[in-house]
């Protein structure tokens, strides 16, 4: 089988159309939600983040504990 492509070399396609994604066919890529789980829960994707119970340690708790590390993990000194 022989397939010939017909191009017309005096006038190529500009580099924007070559280079550029494909434009969308139309506006929505994706059903929405409600359609696409049809009153069933949703099984793909990772779930959602879940709240941390334990506040945010503050900087200079942050700071105590790497003394703390480094102070128990210092090799002995060679006397």
């Amino acid at each position: 089988m022989k397939i010939e492509i017909v191009v017309d070399p005096s006038r190529p396609l500009p580099l924007t159309s070559r280079v550029a994604p494909a434009p969308a066919v139309n506006g929505r890529t994706q059903p929405p939600r409600a359609a696409a789980t049809r009153g069933r829960r949703q099984v793909r994707g990772r779930g959602g983040a879940r709240k941390s119970e334990r506040p945010a340690k503050t900087a200079a708790d942050l700071d105590a504990e790497m003394e703390d590390y480094t102070a128990a993990n210092a090799p002995a000194a060679a006397a």
